[in-house]
């Protein structure tokens, strides 16, 4: 079968041509000035289209890895059309082109079933589309900036259709080969600059360490600017491929990597403290399992190689009994402790599993004890005196165990006669951690750490009882090795994070937190219009921002941004919000700036403001998205208009201030600085408009871009803190049915059904792309449950192009006839 089947080559050309077009006049507007990612981006695209001639289906290794990180929306303020836009018109050019060529056997084809789903989410998503969309409204200001412009319909929908548009790339390269070869690392890719974001954020911002702040990274998704779940939403999605690695590892470097990646994406996913994403880790995780259950990896069936269940269950009650322990040691003696148990227990699992010379267990447990008594007596603790922390006794004797339990361990080329000896010395340094774990817990929390060490250590005793079991619990191959690896790191990270402040808070109001969510749900309910149009086709893709502003049913006013003009001029107009309770989230303009410490800037603007006294804040602060810090404040008052100049007149103010710390720190780890403008004022919303702002240092240098307004929205982004509700349905399911009606939900369920009866299917046959395909599903379904992630293009995106992975069948061979004798 060739791909002109599903692509005409008629067709294929003048769409490639479209594309291209579409492509450069994007590029014509796109605002490439005022910093290093806009020239990042124009360096990225010459790449990217040389690539592509090289490597038709490279495609499908860049677009999942540079979906989540190419987001330049806090430097260029666009978010209408974004660079992954640009991108995949570029991808659809080339694809399309080439499309149109010489016919090409397919690599997948599509069921007739599939082909019925998708047909019925189009048709949906068409309609919704031109629901949301019409009647047209102007082409203004406000058109491509604004969450309540009736346009907002095409940047929520954009993202089926690009959907739409790739399904015939897919079906011309996504076969099996391919998809390991390139989507899958770019999936892993584009988890591994995710993952580092995080790192880099919680580092710059509150702190590696630091779990009691309230402070949620956004990594960056700019859509989390208004709050959602961008991030939650993509580390579901992605997190079971960096699994899925790590159990296809084929070499120990593989096998090292794919667990430093599994380690970075679980902390990124600890540290959102989302109680969706835990659930959805849980359940993901609870998939696995239950697959491991039905059938033995790589086996079409599953009684031969399938564990007994007694196996099974001793697996489960000790790693029961392993985490509860740990999770009492960390109790009493905090992350030292912690780490030094599972080490103790890591070690307990490699010696298990090698033939251990019982015989020499006296001598070594004797060895041991006075090698340790000796070196404890021996080591110096000055008093009054520093010491890294290290160097301390408990904390450096065993780290010089952990050494020696590795060297004794460490794979040799020696003869086979020194093996008992080098385990000899193993239970050596096995029994120099027992003994230093339970002296850490004493360091650090006296008397009261013995018990929980103790148990620790009895545990790790039991588990060197494996290899006298017939048959054992495990054996030291790769598969279980990465599976107690993976285990240990989400030990390390998840015992921490769910006893710190911020997360047990979290945990303690989830029943409060789920009746304001069904309280929402009500609302947003109670605003889709009754008659059956809205009911059966929704109220249009990307219309409740604009829904609930108008329709709320507390009539609170939400704070808004919006640009006009006025006799030539174009200036921003800022309301702030409006609420019966006398209070609103603020919605902060925002400009990111190359702020120098310690250094004596002049801002100047003019004002101009309506209503009952709003107050104009202007703040420098640090701030990556969402929540700011270190802020320095600019010392400006509204003045009341002079006599006899109308009340509503413009004025001219210039304010002098120092910006002390602020753009301090090593290029790295300097956090960013932002630019914070946003009204407030009483109860009843107030509109203030600014023009003509300006920052200037002492040598002149303008540092604000388009501080005039005349390019609109170029170069400034907003952001809403704390209150996201006016922006978000916060329920997929709520999301779909609101805004593409029962004729939307329905057909996207029918092909989430359709997706997950032939993703189990495969994975029952053995297949663990297609089990890490269904669990991400899962995942991404349950942190659905509480936020409406559809509402995020290029998450939608990822999602709708993992439904068409599950969708393609291989295409069957050719029949060969025979010739007639």
């Amino acid at each position: 079968m060739a791909v002109h089947a599903a692509m005409p080559g008629l067709a294929a050309r003048p769409l490639a041509l479209l594309a291209g077009a579409a492509c450069v006049l994007a590029l014509r507007h796109y605002p490439l000035g005022h910093g290093w990612p806009g020239l990042l981006f124009a360096a990225l695209l010459p790449a990217y289209f040389l690539l592509l001639c090289w490597r038709p289906a490279s495609w499908l290794f860049c677009v999942p890895a540079l979906l989540p990180v190419l987001d330049l929306a806090p430097w260029t303020g666009w978010f209408f059309l974004e660079e992954i836009d640009v991108l995949l018109l570029l991808t659809v050019a080339c694809g399309y082109w080439r499309l149109g060529g010489v016919a090409q056997p397919a690599a997948a084809r599509l069921s007739p079933a599939a082909r019925a789903c998708l047909l019925l989410c189009s048709l949906a998503w068409l309609a919704a589309l031109l629901r949301g969309l019409l009647p047209l409204a102007p082409l203004d200001v406000n058109a491509w900036d604004n969450y309540l412009s009736p346009y907002n319909s095409l940047r929520l929908g954009k993202a089926w259709a690009w959907s739409m548009l790739l399904l015939p790339l897919l079906l011309r390269d996504a076969d099996p080969a391919a998809l390991r070869r390139y989507a899958l690392p770019g999936m892993l890719a584009g988890l591994a600059m995710v993952s580092l974001f995080a790192l880099w954020e919680r580092a710059v911002f509150p702190g590696l360490s630091n779990l009691s702040s309230d402070y949620r990274i956004t990594a960056p998704f700019s859509a989390m600017h208004t709050g959602g779940a961008a991030l939650d939403g993509y580390l579901a999605l992605s997190l079971p491929f960096a699994a899925l690695w790590l159990a296809r590892a084929s070499s120990r470097w593989q096998a090292v990597l794919a667990m430093l990646l599994l380690a970075l994406a679980l902390h990124a996913a600890f540290t959102t403290f989302s109680r969706g994403l835990y659930a959805a880790l849980a359940a993901a995780m609870l998939l696995a399992f239950w697959q491991s259950l039905r059938t033995a990896p790589g086996a079409a069936r599953p009684p031969s190689g399938r564990p007994p269940l007694r196996k099974i269950l001793l697996r489960l009650l000790l790693a029961g009994a392993g985490t509860i322990l740990l999770v009492y040691m960390f109790s009493l003696a905090g992350y030292r402790g912690l780490l030094a148990a599972v080490v103790l227990l890591a070690a307990s699992f490699v010696l298990a599993a090698r033939p251990l010379p019982w015989r020499l267990a006296p001598a070594s447990l004797l060895c041991a004890l006075c090698l340790q008594g000796l070196l404890a007596a021996w080591w110096p603790e000055p008093a009054g005196q520093q010491t890294a922390g290290w160097l301390k006794g408990p904390y450096f004797l065993f780290l010089l165990a952990a050494v020696m339990l590795v060297a004794a361990l460490w794979p040799g080329g020696g003869k086979t006669d020194k093996g008992a000896a080098r385990l000899g010395l193993a239970m050596m340094a096995w029994t120099m951690l027992a003994c230093n774990l339970a002296w850490i817990g004493w360091h650090w929390a006296g008397p009261a750490a013995l018990p929980p060490a103790g148990l620790v250590v009895l545990l790790a005793m039991l588990m060197l009882c494996n290899g006298r079991l017939r048959p054992p619990l495990w054996r030291l191959d790769r598969a279980s090795l990465s599976i107690a690896g993976a285990a240990g790191i989400l030990l390390l990270l998840a015992i921490p994070v769910s006893a710190s402040y911020y997360a047990t808070e979290r945990f303690a109001t989830t029943a409060f937190d789920m009746q304001g969510r069904l309280r929402h749900w009500r609302q947003a309910l109670a605003m889709q219009p009754p008659d059956w149009g809205d009911r059966l086709f929704g109220m249009g893709i990307g219309s409740f921002p604009a829904t609930y502003y108008w329709h709320n049913p507390q009539r609170e006013v939400p704070a808004s941004i919006a640009y006009a003009e006025a006799g030539g001029n174009r200036y921003v107009r800022l309301a702030s919000p409006g609420y019966s309770a006398g209070y609103g989230e603020l919605l902060r303009l925002l400009q990111r700036l190359p702020v120098q410490p310690s250094t004596r800037y002049t801002l100047a603007l003019d004002v101009r403001r309506a209503g009952p006294m709003p107050v104009l804040l202007a703040r420098l602060c640090q701030r990556q998205l969402l929540y700011a810090q270190g802020c320095v404040n600019v010392p400006l008052r509204l003045r009341p208009p002079p006599p006899g100049n109308p009340p509503e007149g413009w004025q001219h103010y210039e304010v002098p201030f120092d910006s002390a710390w602020l753009g301090a720190g090593a290029w790295l780890l300097r956090p960013p600085v932002q630019l914070e403008l946003a009204a407030s004022g009483t109860a009843t919303s107030s509109v203030l408009d600014v023009d003509n702002l300006s920052l200037r240092a002492p040598g002149g240098e303008e540092l604000i871009a388009n501080g005039g307004f005349t390019q609109a929205n170029n170069y400034w982004f907003f952001s809403s803190d704390h209150h996201h509700l006016p922006w978000h349905v916060k329920s997929m399911a709520l999301h779909l049915l609101i805004e593409t009606g029962w004729c939307g939900a329905l057909s996207m369920l029918a092909l989430l059904v359709l997706a997950g009866m032939r993703l189990l299917r495969q994975a029952a046959r053995g297949d663990s792309g297609a089990l890490a395909c269904a669990a991400a599903l899962l995942g991404f379904l349950v942190v659905g449950l509480f936020d409406s992630l559809l509402d995020v293009p290029r998450i939608a995106l990822l999602c709708y192009l993992m439904l068409l992975r599950a969708l393609l069948q291989p295409v069957p061979p050719p029949t060969v006839e025979s010739a007639p004798p």
